[in-house]
């Protein structure tokens, strides 16, 4: 691992400070990746720091260093990201932090504070680790040892030099240490337990999670597939989409039960089951495609494990879940 005593910039000695019990690597916190003194990334990396200290505290091991703190967007498909819009730059916050033993993936809100969203992997599990591209479109590509990848999108260029040079030496320094064949896994936000992929509950402390089979039930109806992933803004916007399907909907099966019952227009014109089938064709059209991106989207939030106010017991949800031990 990158000790208290390795130097990361040239002519620049490291230097650990603490901030209660969490170790800070100041010496690549506060400066450019030249190693140059810069007041503007000490300022954004401390304003994090500050918010998510009490979670660092607790998901950090004891002696573990951070060496880089960054707010970037979790990796999303380019379907979630059209289809979304601007939204996605709430949706898909996420701050990394680089330590000396692993990368640390923080779901949080627009002002930053901590959405009980974890992930993690050590430096070991990583073939590769990858930053570039322009502008907005600089992002971070992780390659893992068993095939899989990850990017994390829209960084910025003080924060993409600086990960390129200190995610260099990481990689180079676990370099054929042993490693377990994982890409990033979740952890429970109360015990810090791995969690199995699509689980409803921890393993350990029983708190439950959203699951896929609820929500596609609920993506029926107007509105509650978002309200169950607490998107509130996708659902008013979901509620007049649906709505506006069921009533075309409605409106040609009006359509065709006029014609079965000899009902006339406002014209005085008898109804005939030709009225309706536009009308059913487009209501079946917009509620269908609702319902794809709705799932689509809520897929997205569900698999990064949003926590419930139900709770399993312990000993029955171990029975259901392969859980894989504690990290942390």
């Amino acid at each position: 691992m990158v000790t208290m005593e390795a130097v990361v910039h040239e002519n620049v000695i490291p230097e650990v400070v603490k901030r209660g019990s969490v170790e800070l690597r100041q010496d690549l916190l506060g400066r450019d990746y030249k190693g140059k003194n810069s007041k503007g990334i000490a300022k954004k990396t401390s304003a994090l720091i500050q918010k998510l200290q009490p979670t660092l505290t607790k998901f950090l091991d004891a002696g573990e260093q951070v060496l880089y703190i960054a707010r970037v967007q979790r990796h999303a498909s380019g379907l979630i990201q059209y289809t979304m819009g601007w939204y996605i730059y709430y949706a898909s916050a996420t701050v990394i932090v680089l330590t000396d033993r692993r990368l640390l993936h923080l779901r949080v809100t627009n002002s930053n504070q901590w959405d009980k969203g974890v992930r993690t992997c050590s430096w070991s599990e990583l073939e590769s680790a990858t930053v570039g591209g322009w502008a907005l479109g600089r992002v971070l590509k992780l390659e893992f040892r068993n095939g899989t990848k990850y990017r994390y999108w829209r960084i910025s260029r003080a924060d993409a030099l600086n990960m390129k040079k200190i995610l260099s030496q990481l990689l180079s320094t676990h370099q054929g240490t042993p490693y377990k064949a994982q890409s990033l896994v979740s952890l429970c936000p109360e015990c810090k337990r791995e969690l199995a992929p699509a689980a409803s509950s921890c393993s350990g402390c029983g708190i439950g999670f959203k699951v896929k089979k609820t929500m596609y039930w609920l993506s029926l109806l107007p509105s509650a597939a978002y309200i169950y992933t607490r998107r509130w803004f996708l659902a008013f916007a979901d509620f007049i989409t649906q709505s506006y399907a069921y009533v075309i909907l409605a409106i040609a099966v009006y359509a065709f039960l006029g014609a079965t019952l000899g009902w006339k227009d406002a014209t005085g014109k008898s109804m005939s089951t030709n009225d309706g089938l536009g009308l059913l064709f487009v209501g079946l059209v917009v509620f269908l495609l609702d319902v794809f991106i709705t799932i689509h989207h809520n897929n997205y939030f569900i698999e990064d494990f949003i926590p419930t106010d139900q709770r399993a017991h312990p000993e029955e949800s171990a029975k259901r879940y392969a859980a894989g031990g504690t990290i942390g």
